[in-house]
């Protein structure tokens, strides 16, 4: 009786504890790129890009832009390079990553780094899966540099991620083992990438089952009700107060909406994202005008539409396109559909020495002259002046 007593005792005493780190560590990696011809790419014209071949680095699948003339009137005689996020070639998507640190540098005959432009802390993704320096190197500070040899010249991208790791340490006072926990082994069954997006697409330009047409300018687009209904809540309004049409047609009865003051190819944009939730991938091949003056509209239809998400990514690539030749535009569009950030980040680039004029000579500036932006502008203007 006296030992079941003392057994009992001593399995009330028995505890254990758990213990575990977690740290942040850098990881970096590199890839260096030659540009052969050197005197011919000086002939390119502006906007013209080439693209490196895909390369690993910090866990992700990348390519390089480079731009020997880049498409902006301040920028005009500099070399740009930008970084891209790639399809994970097992995951099908473009997966987020950490924040990451990235730099440009030129290197020496002996492979010294003599110039660099970099970035910190940007999270790439698929709205964001592009961003560089478009300012890298002036072209008469390259031809002074020594750094081109046989009509040549390399750089290096050095890739830094700061990563979270962990550690599992179990402690048991009775003496029962300890040490770190064993990791476990890899799942036998893999899951495939979601394909989701692919198949809405699929959806939208085939047709099938589409209960609403869309009459947009001389264009009209048919598409799902349902679908409109739960992305939007203007359309929802809107189809819910549509009464379906009476004439038969292919699949049954449709409703007909018309839409007034977007472009063709704006609606066409943001339908492909109210199916997908992205960006049509064709966006970020077009020059710089087209892809500003595209998200200049997608982001009033966006406003319009109550689509946030799109509206917000629309902001994020104008700041990423401010230069003298669009900023006017831009910042009307951002005064007008309340993006907040998007303007401050025109009217500091308007109030850099020797951009207001500018900005103020240029063809979308006296397009807005109407509008409440020459007003902003005459505020800076006094500002900059006081």
């Amino acid at each position: 009786m006296a030992t079941t007593a003392a057994m009992l005792s001593a399995a009330a005493r028995r505890f254990s504890r758990s213990a575990s780190t977690i740290g942040r560590r850098e990881v970096t990696d590199s890839h260096i790129l030659t540009i052969d011809g050197y005197a011919a790419s000086r002939k390119i014209p502006r906007n013209w890009w080439s693209r490196s071949p895909p390369f690993e680095a910090v866990g992700h699948r990348w390519t390089i832009k480079y731009f020997p003339n880049v498409a902006s009137c301040c920028f005009e005689g500099h070399i740009s390079f930008f970084l891209e996020l790639e399809v994970d070639s097992f995951y099908g998507v473009h997966r987020i990553t950490d924040p990451v640190d990235f730099k440009f540098s030129l290197l020496d005959r002996a492979g010294n780094a003599v110039h660099s432009r970099g970035v910190e802390g940007h999270v790439f993704s698929e709205a964001t899966k592009v961003y560089g320096v478009r300012e890298f190197m002036a072209w008469k500070d390259l031809a002074k540099s020594g750094c081109v040899k046989d009509d040549a010249f390399t750089v290096i991208c050095d890739i830094t991620v700061s990563q979270d790791w962990t550690k599992v340490d179990d402690e048991d006072d009775t003496g029962g083992g300890g040490g770190g926990a064993a990791t476990p082994a890899a799942p036998r069954v893999v899951v495939p990438p979601s394909n989701l997006r692919e198949h809405m697409n699929d959806l939208l330009w085939k047709k099938q089952g589409a209960d609403v047409t869309i009459h947009v300018g001389e264009e009209s687009f048919d598409a799902h009700g349902w679908l409109l209904m739960a992305r939007s809540p203007v359309f929802e309004a809107e189809l819910l107060a549509t009464p379906a049409s009476k004439e038969k047609l292919p699949g049954g009865v449709r409703r007909r909406v018309e839409i007034k003051g977007v472009d063709p190819k704006v609606f066409k944009a943001m339908l492909h994202f109210m199916y997908t939730d992205a960006l049509p991938e064709t966006m970020e091949e077009e020059e710089d005008e087209t892809v500003v003056a595209m998200a200049q509209g997608l982001l009033a239809a966006a406003n319009r539409f109550k689509l946030e998400r799109l509206k917000v990514m629309c902001e994020e690539i104008l700041c990423r396109h401010i230069d003298v030749s669009s900023v006017a535009v831009t910042l009307a569009v951002a005064e007008e559909n309340g993006c907040h950030a998007l303007k401050a980040a025109c009217l500091e680039f308007i109030a850099r020495p020797g951009n207001m004029k500018k900005v103020m000579e240029t063809e979308g500036f006296e397009k807005t002259k109407d509008s409440c932006l020459a007003g902003m502008l005459d505020v800076a203007m006094k500002q900059l002046a006081s």
